[in-house]
């Protein structure tokens, strides 16, 4: 009998390790033929076993002893070209591995459930289909931009600025209609879980049964079977989070990015990709139009459409010409007196508002009872044991609370510096307006949502339906309830408190409050009812406020840009942050100074113009334990990438040292 010879192959398999390098296993026999180009596969590595994803299949390996291929998990290829170019293009630009690019966009822990999944868990039970509205001049005109390029197959990004109650959304659903009836998919991104239950419902009735819904609390089941489903074709859109991005259709023709100057689009854990710009490639990849709406684009995305990079299109009327409310501002210092949470003019406007059986919205973004508990005899604020942060005051359950580690303990009942009992709550949470409000209005039906009520599955949703169905008359809350909410009734928004981001030791501390206020304010006046805005502030001169009173976009970003233009910051450079972490202060300024020293070699070598601020003490300067140098670089994109990607790859750091470089940091603090 003759011998057959088979020839021994090796899997070139990226995995997800800080490392920039592939490794090369033996295809043992048995597996011959299922381990090919894009299936998951299970490895040793070390002592232990990792999953990874098969790059290549090659003849011949220069690893002298390669370890054997455990297992093969998918039958099929699991990661299409278009994702995997995707994540190279991720591993280059946000300073990670292919490996850790690659789990990014096609998850290593997706597994086909033990029970069959109940798609409909992660659905709204539908209605009957809805009807498409008759749009608007403006609308129309926006639609045909779009659909130009949607006909002709091609990547083009728009910025669609359209103020609060203009009818973004009915242009979303057009053109969703438009892609799928030419056999294409749709990727429709939502900056915050609060806003999916709203949209899942809106969706989901004009397009029944096509769509997948894809976040951190749907469930692992609900998820592989929103992803089998995209893969399969039995779905073509998929709305979520910023990682339904990566929803495997083989041909995605459109990708809406809703509130795209949302900083919840920014990745923070490695690789800190931002979702816009990834959405961008996507787009180029996939020949597909890519949609950013706003009523408040970021400062970036703004100065990309002035400058051609994107082709801007602007709704500046509400549906029906109906106004944008008027907005007072009131001065705190002068209209609070006697430390009054709520002044007399908006608790007037509330009064007139329950009157006539209205509702209102009111907004405070800090949770808790009060930020802080002071001892008036001596000044001594009480902070977290863990982090250089007050711990926060709350009534219910009642103590302190670090919102940033977790840590609680009860409430003091004498000062530990200097044993006075003068101890005293100071400053203002969601909690403590609440309890105001039941005082002034105890027969208003108040409903408050933050952090605190909303960790629980399912609440998102039963707000909105309660509020919208008039179960209560006034939604108090963080910025959960600035954005996305539509309330044919709401006639009143207040803001208790405008400051709390102004203070911020961030350059984009003005931009970040005039989003929000314009956002909140644009809560009102969205039905047949007029609608009125109050802001309580310290600064009512501040340029971000007054141009949110008159919601004028224009001029905040003309103020905005000169502001950036003379300090150099974005869009007139990159940035670049890294945060060096560890228990010992002292090495970890040690650590960040070297690194500071690495990157001024670095620099000069490769002839790169950059400027490096820093280290210095982070703001938060002890998070979790752990004491926080940082460098901020500013340059060049590619420039800031070349210096620092021997810092990333190297991994020769001292023991009990962690590092994080964060590209086009949102937050830097």
């Amino acid at each position: 009998m003759e011998t057959v010879l088979i020839k021994t192959l090796f899997a070139e398999v990226a995995l997800p390790v800080p490392l920039d390098k592939t490794f090369h296993y033996r295809i043992p026999h048995e597996l011959a033929g299922k381990v090919v180009c894009g299936v998951r596969v299970c490895v040793p590595f070390g002592r232990r076993a990792m999953s990874g994803f098969v790059v290549s299949v090659i003849k011949e390996s220069a690893v002298s002893q390669t370890k054997d291929i455990i297992s093969v998990i998918d039958e099929t290829p699991y990661i299409l070209p278009s994702l995997f170019s995707l994540a190279q293009w991720i591993a280059n630009n946000y300073l990670c591995s292919l490996g850790e690019a690659l789990a990014t966009v096609a998850s290593l822990k997706l597994r086909p459930p033990k029970r069959k999944p109940k798609v409909e868990q992660a659905q709204i039970a539908l209605s009957q289909a809805s009807v498409a509205p008759k749009l608007s001049g403006q609308q129309q005109q926006a639609l045909n931009s779009i659909f130009e390029c949607v006909d002709a197959r091609r990547f083009e990004p728009f910025l669609l600025r359209g103020i609060t109650g203009s009818g973004k959304t009915e242009i979303y659903l057009a053109l969703i209609e438009r892609v799928i009836a030419q056999g294409r998919s749709c990727i429709f991104l939502l900056p915050e879980i609060s806003l999916s239950a709203q949209f899942v419902g809106i969706v989901q009735s004009r397009f029944p049964g096509m769509v997948g819904v894809w976040h951190s609390r749907v469930s692992d089941g609900d998820k592989y079977a929103a992803w089998q489903a995209a893969r399969e074709g039995k779905i073509c859109v998929m709305l979520g989070a910023r990682s339904a991005l990566f929803a495997p259709f083989k041909d995605t023709g459109l990708i809406i990015i809703d509130e795209e100057h949302e900083p919840s689009y920014k990745q923070e854990q490695k690789p800190a990709y931002h979702t816009r710009d990834v959405a961008l490639e996507l787009g180029r990849l996939c020949k597909a139009a890519v949609v950013l709406g706003s009523a408040t684009p970021s400062l970036e995305s703004f100065y990309r459409a002035a400058g051609k990079e994107f082709t801007l299109l602007e709704l500046d009327q509400r549906i029906n010409d109906r106004p944008l409310p008027p907005v007072k501002i009131l001065d705190i210092k002068l209209t609070a007196k006697n430390n009054k949470i709520i002044s007399q003019p908006l608790a007037a406007a509330l009064t007139k508002a329950l009157a006539r059986r209205e509702q209102a919205i009111i907004f405070l973004n800090r949770r808790g009872f009060s930020p802080s508990i002071i001892c008036h005899a001596c000044g001594n604020v009480w902070q977290c044991p863990n982090c250089s942060i007050s711990l926060v005051y709350h009534k219910h359950p009642q103590g302190l609370q670090c919102h940033y580690c977790g840590h609680r303990q009860g409430s003091p009942e004498i000062c530990p510096t200097c044993k006075s009992r003068d101890i005293a709550v100071f400053g203002v949470g969601t909690q403590k307006v609440e309890e105001e409000l039941k005082r002034l209005f105890p027969q208003a039906r108040i409903f408050r949502l933050d952090a605190d009520t909303a960790s629980k599955k399912g609440v998102y949703q039963q707000a909105y339906d309660d509020f919208r169905n008039e179960q209560f008359d006034i939604l108090l809350g963080t910025q959960l309830v600035a954005k996305g909410f539509d309330f044919p009734r709401v006639t009143l928004v207040g803001v208790i408190d405008a400051d709390t981001a102004l203070a911020l030791p961030d350059f984009r501390a003005a931009e970040r409050t005039f989003q929000l206020i314009t956002q909140v304010a644009g809560r009102s006046g969205r039905g047949v009812l007029p609608g009125e805005v109050i802001i309580q502030t310290h600064h009512p001169e501040h340029y971000a406020l007054c141009a949110a009173k008159e919601h004028d976009f224009i001029k905040f970003y003309g103020q905005e840009l000169e502001f950036r233009r003379q300090a150099v910051y974005p869009p007139f450079c990159s940035l670049l942050n890294i945060l060096v972490r560890g228990a010992n202060d002292k090495r970890v300024m040690e650590t960040a100074h070297a690194i500071h020293d690495h990157i001024v070699v670095e620099a000069k070598k490769l002839n790169e113009s950059i400027v490096i601020l820093g280290p210095t003490p982070a703001s938060r300067a002890k998070l979790q334990g752990f004491f926080r140098w940082q460098l901020l670089l500013k340059g060049q994109r590619p420039s800031l990438i070349s210096v620092t990607k021997g810092i990333a790859e190297s991994g020769q750091l001292p023991p009990g040292i962690q590092l994080s470089i964060d590209v086009d940091p949102q937050d830097t603090l």
